[in-house]
C-alpha cells in the first residue's frame, strides 16, 4: 500500500522541485525504512546492506554522492523526465521485482533486469575496432519484433532497456513510436551522438522516459582518431543540446590502451560534469570484430587503474561512474544470461553484447522460453565463474569457461569474425587470463574478500 501511495504522490511532490534540504532528505530516508527495497538480491553475497545511518552521515557532510548528486538530478532534469525517471524506473524495479519476478520464476523462467536491443546495426560512422560496419538497411530488426521484446519484457517485469546498435538514432523514429506506446516502460540509449538535433532533443524531453548515453573516446584526440574528425564536436554539442532540454544523459567509454589514462583523468570528469552528464560508463575494449591480436585491449595494470580511479571519482564528484567489470561485485559477478541479455538487428539473442554466438532467436520463441532455455540455464549455473568477483567474465578472465558453453551448446557466431574469439585469439586470451589474474587475485584480497566471506 505505501508503495502504491508513494508512487501517486512522490512524482507529483518532486517534478516541479529543484532542490532537496537535508531536513527533507533526513524525512525521505527514514521512510526508506518501509519501503521493500529489493535489495534482498544481493544477500547471498554478504553484500554490504543499505545502512541508514551511514548515508545520514554522507547527507550532513554534503557528500558528492549523497547529497550533491540527488541535487543535480532535481535541479538539471526536465520535469518530464523527472518525473518519468521517478515512476517508471525507481517505483517500476520495486513493483516488478515484487510481482513480475516471482511469478516468472514460479514458471520456470528467470527475469533479466534489462534486455538490450539493437534495432539496427547500421551506423554512419566506421570507428576503428567496432563491429558496427557494412550492414543495410533491409538487416534492421522489424518494428513488430522490437514491439514484441518489450511488450514480453514489461509482462517478465524488465526493469529498464537499452538501445544500442549500430547507431540507434538511424531509427529514433521506429524507437519513439515504441516508447511511446509503452510509456510505462524505461530505457536507456547508447549513441555516437553525431545525428541528434533539435528535433530529437523535443522529442526526448516529450518522452520523458529514455536516458542517453554518448560514446566518446577522451578529448578531441582521442575521439576523433577513433571515430572519425569532427565528431567531438558533435558529441559535445548534442551533449549541450540535452541539457537545454532538460534530458538526461551521460557519456559511454570505450577503454583502451590508447586513451586509458585520458579518460580516467580529473580534466576528463570535469568536462563531462560541465556536459550535464550524470551518469557515465566504462567498457573495456573487447577483440570480438576478428581481431588477431589483443593490441587494443587495456593492460592489466591499466584495468587494476580504472578499478581504483572509478571508486575515487564516485567518492569525491556528484556523478555515477561505473566500471562495467570493476563493479561486478555489486551485481554477483557475470550478468550475462541471468541479469540480462542482447538480441540483436537479426532477432539472435546473445548472452552478452560482446558474445556474438547465439542458438536462440526471438522470432521463433517468446522471451520467457528463452529465459528458460538450456544456454542461458548453464550460464546461471556456472555463475559466478570465479570467487573472485571482480574477474567476472568468461570470455576474458575466465575464457575456457565460454569456450566450453559454445561446444557444449553448438552457438554459432552472429557477426562475422566472432570465432576468433575462441580459435585465433585463444592463446592470447589465455595468456592475458593468467596475468590479469595475478594483479586482481591480489586486490580481491586486500579489498573485498573479507566482506564477501564474512
Amino acid at each position: 500500500m505505501i508503495v502504491k501511495i508513494l508512487k501517486k504522490s512522490l512524482p507529483k511532490i518532486l517534478k516541479y522541485k529543484r532542490s532537496i534540504s537535508k531536513k527533507e532528505f533526513y524525512l525521505a530516508l527514514n521512510l526508506l525504512r518501509y519501503l521493500p527495497v529489493p535489495y534482498t538480491l544481493r544477500e547471498k553475497y554478504n553484500r554490504a546492506k543499505w545502512k541508514i545511518e551511514e548515508i545520514k552521515k554522507a547527507v550532513e557532510d554534503e557528500s558528492p554522492l549523497a547529497f550533491q548528486y540527488p541535487n543535480r538530478i532535481l535541479s538539471e532534469i526536465h520535469p518530464n523526465c523527472k518525473e518519468k525517471l521517478i515512476k517508471n524506473f525507481l517505483f517500476g524495479i520495486v513493483e516488478k521485482y515484487g510481482k513480475n519476478w516471482k511469478e516468472t520464476e514460479r514458471e520456470g523462467s528467470f527475469s533479466p533486469a534489462t534486455v538490450l536491443i539493437s534495432p539496427t546495426m547500421r551506423c554512419n560512422l566506421s570507428c576503428k575496432g567496432c563491429y558496427a560496419k557494412n550492414y543495410k538497411k533491409e538487416d534492421d530488426l522489424p518494428e513488430e519484433i522490437f514491439e514484441k521484446i518489450i511488450k514480453e519484457g514489461e509482462e517478465m517485469g524488465v526493469f529498464f532497456y537499452t538501445i544500442l546498435g549500430g547507431e540507434p538514432l538511424m531509427v529514433f523514429d521506429r524507437i519513439y513510436k515504441v516508447f511511446k506506446k509503452y510509456n510505462f516502460a524505461y530505457a536507456q540509449l547508447f549513441t555516437n551522438g553525431t545525428l541528434l538535433n533539435e528535433d530529437i532533443a523535443k522529442k526526448l524531453q516529450e518522452l520523458g522516459n529514455i536516458f542517453v548515453n554518448f560514446s566518446i573516446e577522451g578529448f578531441e584526440k582521442e575521439t576523433d582518431e577513433r571515430r572519425g574528425k569532427g565528431v567531438f564536436k558533435k558529441v559535445i554539442s548534442g551533449m549541450d543540446l540535452l541539457k537545454k532540454y532538460g534530458v538526461p544523459h551521460g557519456f559511454s567509454v570505450v577503454y583502451s590502451r590508447e586513451n586509458a589514462e585520458v579518460v580516467i583523468s580529473d580534466e576528463f570528469i570535469d568536462l563531462m560534469l560541465k556536459k550535464g552528464c550524470l551518469w557515465g560508463w566504462y567498457f573495456l575494449y573487447m577483440p570480438v570484430c576478428g581481431d588477431k591480436d589483443l593490441s587494443l585491449m587495456p593492460t592489466p595494470e591499466q584495468r587494476a587503474k580504472l578499478w581504483k580511479r572509478h571508486l575515487e571519482i564516485r567518492a569525491k564528484k556528484p556523478i555515477v561512474v561505473i566500471d562495467f567489470w570493476g563493479d561486478a561485485p555489486l551485481v554477483g559477478g557475470c550478468i550475462a544470461g541471468k541479469y540480462y541479455i542482447h538480441v540483436n538487428n537479426k532477432g539472435e539473442v546473445e548472452p552478452c553484447i560482446f558474445t556474438h554466438f547465439s542458438k536462440l532467436n526471438i522470432r521463433e520463441k517468446s522471451l520467457k522460453e528463452i529465459m528458460a532455455s538450456d544456454v542461458f540455464r548453464e550460464y546461471r549455473k556456472r555463475q559466478p565463474f570465479s570467487k573472485n568477483l571482480l574477474l567476472p567474465c568468461p570470455l576474458i578472465d575466465h575464457p575456457q569457461q565460454f569456450r566450453e558453453i559454445c561446444q557444449k551448446y553448438n552457438l554459432k557466431p552472429t557477426h562475422p569474425g566472432a570465432e576468433t574469439l575462441i580459435k585465433e585469439l585463444a592463446p592470447q586470451l589465455d595468456e592475458y587470463s593468467k596475468k590479469v589474474h595475478q594483479i586482481f587475485d591480489k586486490i580481491w584480497e586486500e579489498n573485498y574478500k573479507s566482506k564477501f566471506t564474512a
